[in-house]
Parts: structure tokens; C-alpha cells; sequence
């Protein structure tokens, strides 16, 4: 999947507006000039809620983010650490531990 390139966007907006130009005072072509402009109007349309939809993934990722790091640093570090220095006097839990430790930090 690609981003919508916005020059790219604006070109083609551009295009259809001095093309609607053209149509209404050369050459009369009324039916043409209709669906150039409804042809730009949807392309606009479809363009806002596609930038829509960019802000509100930016905000949703930079919410993943800082609850990710939130969790990771502030809540399982410390949670780790603290089993770690008991379950070194418990042979028994300090494999598993360890392997916890390393999925943690592999992250």
C-alpha cells in the first residue's frame, strides 16, 4: 500500500480546474464539465478523510507506543528485577525467569 502523494493530488486537482475552465468558456460542453467537477469534488473529498485517517493512525501509533513503553519500563522491568533477585534463591522458577527476562528485553 503506498501513501497519496499530495503534489500529485493537487496536480491532477489542478488539471481538472483548467479543464472545467476550458469547458465552460470555449466550448460549451456541458455534460463534460459536469463530470470533471464531480470527478475533482469526489477526488477532494477522498482526499481530506484520507489525510483524516493518516492523523488519527499517527495518534493511535503514538498511543501504542508510549503504552508499550509505559508498560515495558515502568510496570515489567521493575516486576522482573525483583523476581529475579528471588527466584535466584529458587532454582526451580529462576529457567523460566530467565526466559521471560529474554523475551522482555528482546522486545
Amino acid at each position: 500500500m503506498q501513501r497519496i502523494s499530495t503534489s500529485k493530488h493537487q496536480h491532477l486537482v489542478d488539471a481538472l480546474l483548467q479543464l472545467e475552465s476550458l469547458l465552460n468558456s470555449d466550448f460549451k460542453q456541458d455534460l463534460d464539465l459536469h463530470v470533471a467537477s464531480e470527478l475533482r469534488a469526489e477526488l477532494e473529498t477522498l482526499f481530506i478523510s484520507y489525510n483524516q485517517q493518516v492523523m488519527a493512525l499517527s495518534e493511535l501509533i503514538g498511543d501504542y507506543h508510549e503504552l508499550f513503553n509505559k508498560t515495558k519500563i515502568q510496570f515489567l522491568s521493575p516486576k522482573l528485577k525483583a523476581l529475579k533477585r528471588k527466584a535466584e534463591q529458587d532454582a526451580r522458577v529462576f529457567p523460566l525467569l530467565a526466559q521471560n527476562i529474554r523475551l522482555v528485553y528482546g522486545t
